[in-house]
This record gives C-alpha cells, structure tokens and sequence, in this order.
C-alpha cells in the first residue's frame, strides 16, 4: 500500500542530459566486412571478411543455455541441404544428385539459438545434426549428412558430432564425390567468453567474435524470409546480441525527441532492427519517422535513429544514438534501478526493472521508512514520487525481488 505520497506512471520526456551521436559503420564494397558494434564502446574486435566461414557452432553445451548446441551456417558462401535419406554413418555413401530439388537450410532470423543445421531436427532428442546419447549420455552422435553448395558451384558433404567429455565438436568431410576426405575437431572451451566459435570445411578453425559481453549489434548480411517468388534472399540489416532487447516505434512525430521508451514493448527477436528501415528505389531512402529503443545486457536504455545508407558500393551505415537511462544493476539483471533527477527539488522519478515482484523502499539516513510500494515484475516500471515535503537530505532507495536487492542514494535539495 502506498504510504502518504503520490506514485503514477509517466513518460520520462525531459529526464535525459544525453544528446544525440552520429556515428557509422562500414562493411566494405559489397559488404565484405562483419562489424560487431557496442552502443556505449563503438566498433568491437577486427573487422572480420563475411565469407571467411562456413559453419559456426555455439560455445557451450549447457542444456540451460539457449545457444546450447546451435550450429549456424553462412549463406554468404553458398547453400546447405540436409541430404535426404542418409544418417550419420553415410557419409562415404552420400549422393548429390538431385541436389537441385532440395530445399535449403536457413539459421532463423529472430534467435541465434536455432542455426541452420538445427531446423532439421524432427523434434525429441534430434538436435536437427545429431541425437543426443541416451544411452551413455556422453554427447550428440551425427544422425546425418549435410551438403554445401558453394557460390563457385562446387560441392561438399559433412556430418557433425559432439563428445561432452571433451566439449569438442568433430566434423567429418569431403568433396560430392568422396576424394578429400578430412576430419576438423573444434573445440570450445577456449572460446566460452564468445557466442560462437567458425571452421571452413577445408578444417580451419576461427575465432571471428568479440567477447559476447563486449558488442550490442552486428552489421551483417543475413538470409531472410521476404516471400514470394524468392522464399528467402540475402539483406543487409542488423541484428542484435543475445542479452538485448530492442523495440521498434513507428510512426512517430520526431524520433529526435520521441521518449517513450518507458511504455514500449521489447523484443529480443535478434533481428527487431533488421533491415527494412531502409527502401531501395535508384537510391536508397531511411524511414524517417521510425525509432528504436535498445535495452542492452547492462539495463541501459538506449535511442537509435537511422540516418542513412550508401549500398553495396561502401557497406555504409548511418546512424544517431543517444543513452536515454542509465540504470544499476544487481545480480544479473534480476533487478534493475534508476532514480532522476539526483539532486531532486520536489519530484523524484523511480525506474523499476525486475524479473519477480519487488518492494520499492525509501529511507532517510535515520533508516525510517518514508516510503513504501509495490513494483511488479517483468516490465519496466516507472514511478513518479513527490519529495516535496522530504527535508533536505540524503535518502536511500533500496528494491528488492527477494533474490535481489539494489539501493541507491538521492539528494533532496528544495
């Protein structure tokens, strides 16, 4: 129950000391170049070529991690195809022929947990690449043969197995008419701090990613599903990191100063940026009425305005940025926290971010309670909170989810 003090919902317009950055990324001609981009550092890593790969595989095996046994395939180099008929001990056997009415993998375009290789399981203990050991419970057995096509026209097949004893993924392959016959073990423990882990068919693994807590987006290209006649065609757009979260408002009067961030929905399909924010028509044309609100792993709150794009001639990518809430963080995210202004005169605003129900306390430096309500849990709430009878002072927030507790000092200054 609310204790003597108003508490209401309300658009935090006017709450950001924060202006707008122009920045940009470029790709190269022909977008040659993957660039992983963190909203508060700017360009993470190396630049690393889009076609120096063609498989990635998730860096854990933990089955409560969603990336967990994600394999992805890059469609910059050409297609892949589960090869009908065959399990995981075909590959000697395998035939292409009829390669042609095949119909194609694709990774998915809202999650890097399902690759491409993954969108062939047929459900149960079928990982899409191979079936989960239920006997010895000792990793993923292939269960069958893949095959790339290459943009040069040149064919390979593979299979995929995964021991947990060693955290290794082992790759057997060779050319459509079975000469080159090779094996690639990739192991991923020395690659736990990144999402994925990249090998070219010829066996050479790559460490191509930033640090997974370092970046916020990637600028890529990416296989998307725009319909008929061409049920999927490569885009130039941007996905996000796992961790983020990003919601699309559109229209708006004046993206500049659009701040409804607070009563927003957000997603964490990896591709709410995407690539749609921009037509092509001879030249290419920005939306110009469209903002984004990204909510990064840290519980920061960002703005992302669009500003423009030079094609395939540079890979260039325009755009504005700008943090609109900085926010502290407790034990992972479970509780998120953000208070302004601080020196406040007469009017506090509370933000409150919580995965579970929280209690949102104020004290004076006496440890009396002076406030007190309920926050609920997995939405951003905000509160508004009149100070204007609180004597000049130092107070101290606390919100606790019962798992969490964050606090945090104001100033009240009449």
């Amino acid at each position: 129950m609310k204790k003597g003090l108003l508490l209401s919902f309300l658009t935090l317009a006017g709450f950001s000391n924060a202006q707008l950055v122009s920045d940009s990324v470029t790709m190269g001609a022909g977008y040659a170049n993957n660039i992983w981009y963190s909203l508060q550092n700017d360009e993470q890593g190396t630049a690393q070529a889009a076609n120096n790969w063609d498989l990635g595989f998730a860096t854990t095996i933990n089955p409560s991690n969603p990336l967990a046994a994600s394999i992805i395939f890059n469609n910059k180099i050409g297609s892949v195809y589960a090869v009908p008929g065959t399990d995981g001990t075909d590959l000697a056997t395998a035939d292409t022929t009829g390669m042609t009415s095949w119909t194609p993998l694709y990774n998915s375009e809202a999650t890097w947990s399902e690759g491409a290789l993954n969108t062939a399981s047929a459900g149960g203990t079928d990982y899409g690449w191979g079936n989960y050991d239920a006997v010895n419970h000792t990793g993923i057995v292939a269960n069958r043969v893949f095959a790339i096509k290459y943009s040069n026209g040149s064919v390979k097949l593979f299979t995929v197995s995964l021991s947990f004893m060693s955290s290794e993924y082992t790759v057997d392959y060779s050319n459509a008419d079975h000469s080159g016959i090779g094996t690639a073990t990739v192991g991923i423990t020395a690659y736990a701090t990144k999402n994925f882990v990249y090998l070219t068919l010829g066996g050479t693994v790559i460490d191509r990613e930033p640090v997974s807590t370092s970046w916020d987006l990637v600028f890529t290209q990416y296989a998307a599903n725009n319909g008929a006649p061409y049920p999927y065609n490569m885009v130039t757009g941007i996905l996000h990191n796992v961790g983020v979260q990003v919601a699309e408002v559109h229209p708006v009067d004046d993206p500049v100063t659009d701040m409804t961030y607070t009563s927003v929905t957000y997603s964490e399909d990896i591709n709410t940026i995407g690539y749609d924010w921009k037509t092509y028509a001879g030249t290419y044309t920005i939306e110009d009425s469209l903002v984004y609100f990204v909510k990064d792993a840290d519980g920061d709150y960002w703005r992302l305005i669009m500003t423009g794009f030079s094609g395939s001639s540079l890979g260039k990518t325009l755009f504005k940025k700008e943090k609109v809430a900085t926010l502290n963080v407790a034990e992972k995210n479970q509780l998120i926290m953000g208070i302004f202004p601080n020196p406040a005169a007469d009017i506090v605003t509370v933000m409150v971010d919580s995965k579970s129900n929280a209690t949102v306390k104020v004290m004076n430096m006496t440890g009396q309670v002076v406030f007190e309500n309920a926050a609920g849990s997995g939405t951003l709430e905000v509160m508004t909170l009149s100070t204007a009878t609180f004597t000049n002072g130092v107070y101290l927030f606390e919100v606790s989810n019962g798992t969490a507790t964050t606090t945090q000092r104001l100033v009240v200054q009449h």
